[in-house]
């Protein structure tokens, strides 16, 4: 049977021959693959070996037996649906099965419809699974901070400290990634799986803003409030330094008790999110010009700055690759890479618009470079013109290490030909030795 046309991949693991043999009949006959094992420890090889959707699996077997052979799948990363298979199973075998990650039982003898409707389920969920796992490693990846430098490595550790389940205040300026970090906490805290519900605070009026957070039950049609939405997962609000102090009040007496009252309404909104709100400023100036109370900010255990773009400009090739590389992929041309001239020319610009005026500028770049290689005049011209501003500190060694492996780079793919890696490079072969003898590279 051709993989396209494939209904599911099943391994059944029984030590009795005529249980293996009347499995295998009744779903090939429904067009299922089947592969079977005699005991638990040739089951794990298989399993391993084949990946499959479903597996029919004996709770008795000779040797390890059926439970342990669940828990040794887990450990091998085999995240098929386990059903198990048992003629006197037990409460206490089914609850220890069920927190190893079986899916279901099936008793002996074998029911025809029981099987096939457990079979159908089983290897929906599997692939229900699979797809989550695939998109859950996406949303890493894209809630990644990308970069070596100090900053960012500082900005992890206070990340990776603030998935506790406390309140967290996240700072920096518009476009450092606050949304970013308020995602990364949620993805990997418990409540990963949960709801990640946001609010754009200082788009609404006061009266809006509150509908929004706590709903209005009086009203039919109306969807439930953000608090309600977010129960056991994620409240984020971003720039929370607008809220006004009745709700900041609110907000508090919730963290307090789980029951957040509703301003200038009899009601409370019953809910235990983990609150993560940011502000485009520091804390502290919030408070000092009376946007924010002190109170309200006392219950944030956890504050975080995220930092500029133009604080980490050790991470900018880093930064680039990943960006053009994405962008590239996204509009279907080939891949672009940077001249070392070109990354001057970013390199001393001041980004006040932070990673996010990055992108932006990047995808135009993808959009109207001729490529592959991008120069200081496929640049914008306001980004262009502060090539003067070069020299700062730390520039030049961010300069010569991507210039050196960006080098390299292209060396090893014509194999050391200079003359072939000059004609891609778009140099003459004596300014490809200059340079290489500059780096070190000769």
């Amino acid at each position: 049977m051709e993989p396209a046309e494939r209904k599911g991949l099943i391994l059944v693991v029984d030590d009795e021959e005529s249980i293996r043999h009347t499995l295998s009949q009744i779903l090939a006959d429904e067009g299922y693959e089947v592969v079977t094992a005699a005991s638990g420890e040739e089951g794990v090889d298989r399993a391993v070996e084949i990946a499959p959707d479903a597996v029919f699996l004996d709770v008795w077997l000779p040797g390890i037996d059926g439970i342990e052979t669940l828990r040794l799948l887990r450990e091998r990363g085999v995240f098929a649906s386990i059903v198990m298979i048992s003629g006197h199973g037990t409460i206490e075998t089914a609850v220890r099965a069920t927190k190893l990650g079986a899916y279901d039982f099936v008793e002996k003898p074998l029911s025809l419809e029981r099987v096939l409707l457990v079979t159908a389920n089983a290897i929906r969920h599997a692939r229900l699974e699979r797809q989550n796992r695939a998109l859950r490693v996406e949303l890493l990846r894209e809630a990644e901070f990308i970069g070596r430098s100090p900053a960012v490595e500082r900005l992890r550790g206070q990340l990776a400290e603030a998935v506790d389940g406390r309140p967290v205040l996240i700072h920096g300026e518009r476009g450092t990634g606050r949304r970013l970090a308020a995602r990364w906490i949620t993805l990997h805290a418990d409540r990963s799986r949960r709801a990640f519900v946001d609010l754009q605070v200082s788009s609404l009026p006061r009266e809006r803003l509150i509908r929004a957070l706590y709903g209005t039950p009086s009203d039919p049609g109306a969807s439930a409030g953000r608090l309600a939405m977010a129960d056991e997962g994620t409240l984020y609000l971003e720039n929370a330094e607008t809220l006004p102090p009745a709700v900041q009040a609110s907000l508090l007496a919730g963290l307090r008790d789980g029951a957040f009252p509703v301003p200038g309404r009899r009601r409370v909104v019953r809910s235990e999110p983990l609150l993560v709100i940011s502000l485009s400023e520091p804390p502290e100036t919030a408070v000092e010009q009376g946007r924010l109370s002190g109170a309200f900010l006392s219950a944030f255990p956890h504050v975080i700055e995220i930092p500029p773009l133009r604080e980490r400009r050790e991470d900018f090739p880093e930064l680039i690759a990943r960006f053009l590389g994405d962008l590239c992929r996204e509009y279907g041309r080939e891949t672009l890479e940077l001249t070392p001239e070109a990354l001057r020319v970013l390199l001393a610009y001041d980004w006040p618009g932070n990673v996010r005026e990055l992108q932006r500028t990047l995808e135009r770049i993808v959009l109207l470079a001729a490529g592959p290689l991008v120069r200081p005049e496929d640049l914008p011209a306001y980004i262009a013109g502060t090539e003067h501003a070069a020299e700062r500190s730390g520039i030049e060694t961010t300069l010569e290490r991507f210039e050196r492996d960006w080098l390299e780079r292209c060396l090893a793919e014509v194999g050391g030909d200079l003359p072939r890696a000059a004609a891609r490079l778009g140099l003459g072969v004596d300014e490809l030795r200059e340079r290489l003898t500059r780096l070190g590279l000769a």
